[in-house]
């Protein structure tokens, strides 16, 4: 079990870190207050339990960034046995976005093999004849979603930014042209859940999460990279302007599922408003592409309305960043590590 970082250790850890590096040290420090707690209080055993492997993952993912940042590795130990009970379910339950979430976690951690093995499940999805090509959502091979693709952008791209292989930038190239001239845009920019199963291959109307619109960004960040494709720019730019015009109130995300008075969220919803800011984020890192630093203040901005409006006692974070709780306020793990996503996020970029 892992044991919390005491203020002390936290007040060291902070004085070594951050202002040396850049980094924005008031969310650094933050940070490790959320993530302490988030262990201390959701951990057991080596594992998250109740809740589903993917949001382990993501879990896993948030705190090495953090000890990436801070330079102590308080939490290298997670990536070791936070998946242990779940290969069955990840090699054989059906999912192909689920297996992508714990590729990532392992790439970032450098885990070749782990990540290749979890990398090919979800290559088993991919498919060029039921609506011209992207992954399937599942192995029921019915729907082709948002989430599932856009993964597969950004899981190719970490990839083989980390290991190499052109079949990993290949399949980067093949998923985002076949992603952009899907109909799963709206007319507002959005990427909605998913396309039709009717054979049609239409947009189907479902909710515009704020996770489908940054799941992808790291993968056009690193299709930029390794071409140099301006177009690709523009591209994940329009994404994140259409996100703070559609996904904000005063400025500040808002899943469709949540208000300040009830919250209809479940665990998985929690935790998408993270992924978004922390995938602009990382966008921003791979390219050094932002709109004269609006991106980088818009992530900002997110953790300030987490510091504001979401904390209840000092490091304890809810699902509300746009305003204050007027009963629909949840306190969870999901909550807590979609805080630290926004957090770290911010840390991550230079003041």
């Amino acid at each position: 079990m892992k044991l919390p970082l005491f203020p002390a250790l936290l007040t060291v850890i902070s004085l070594l870190t951050g202002v040396a590096n850049g980094y924005c040290q008031w969310y650094v420090d933050k940070s490790l207050e959320a993530a302490a707690n988030l262990q201390r209080d959701y951990y057991r055993d080596g594992s998250y339990p109740n809740q589903w492997v993917w949001l382990s993952a993501l879990n896993a993912f948030y705190l090495r960034q953090l000890d990436e940042l801070t330079n102590y590795w308080s939490y290298g130990g997670v990536i070791n046995t936070v998946f242990n009970g779940w290969e069955g379910q990840l090699d054989w339950g059906g999912s192909f976005d689920d297996p992508q979430w714990v590729a990532i976690a392992y790439i970032q951690a450098g885990w070749y093999d782990q990540a290749k093995h979890y990398y090919d499940v979800a290559s088993q999805g991919w498919d060029w004849g039921y609506c011209s090509g992207g992954v399937f959502w599942s192995n029921a091979w019915n729907y082709k979603n948002a989430i599932t693709s856009e993964l597969y952008m950004t899981s190719s791209g970490y990839f083989y930014d980390r290991f190499g292989g052109q079949q990993y930038l290949d399949n980067l190239k093949n998923t985002w042209n076949w992603l952009k001239w899907t109909r799963m845009r709206g007319d507002n920019g959005l990427f909605n859940d998913g396309l039709t199963n009717d054979g049609q291959c239409n947009n189907n109307g479902q909710t515009q999460w704020t996770y489908n619109q940054g799941a992808l960004l790291p993968g056009l960040g690193y299709l930029y990279k390794y071409t140099g494709d301006e177009s690709v720019i523009q591209d994940a730019w329009g994404l994140i302007e259409a996100s703070m015009a559609h996904l904000t109130i005063n400025g500040y995300l808002r899943e469709a599922c949540e208000s300040q008075s009830v919250n209809y969220c479940n665990a998985d919803q929690q935790a998408f408003k993270g992924i978004l800011a922390n995938y602009i984020s990382w966008f921003l890192r791979i390219t050094g592409r932002d709109n004269n630093g609006r991106y980088a203040a818009w992530v900002r901005q997110q953790a300030d309305g987490i510091l504001q409006n979401s904390v209840g006692p000092p490091g304890w974070y809810s699902n509300l960043w746009y305003g204050q709780n007027q009963n629909g306020a949840t306190w969870s793990g999901q909550s807590q590590a979609s805080a630290l996503a926004g957090l770290v996020a911010a840390a991550a970029l230079n003041c």
